[in-house]
């Protein structure tokens, strides 16, 4: 016999219910101290790192579900930029200028 009545008894939710989900993530972020990142933003994150790595923009576009690279080029191109520096010292250093 429960201490509510019938009107309140709470209802068990699924474990992977997507509010569950989503509370466990929030909690994990803020326990490890992190900027909240919705997981969409996640897909960025990993392209960035992509590119870090130097992974081709062939095989982002194809690990992103794009239909080309031309399509990862238009989206990663301003941060290609920023990359460009490490780009021209990684081919002096391997050119031997």
């Amino acid at each position: 016999m429960s201490i509510y009545p019938e009107s309140k008894k709470r209802r068990a939710k699924p474990h992977d219910a997507q509010s569950s989900i989503r509370s466990r993530r929030s909690a994990a972020i803020k326990r490890a101290g992190i900027r909240r990142r919705n997981p969409y933003h996640t897909r960025h994150t990993f392209a960035c790192w992509l590119l870090s790595a130097g992974a081709t923009h062939s095989f982002i576009a194809n690990q992103m579900g794009h239909e080309n690279a031309q399509t990862a080029y238009e989206i990663y191109a301003t941060w290609i930029k920023e990359v460009n520096g490490e780009q021209v010292e990684m081919l002096n250093g391997k050119l031997a200028l």
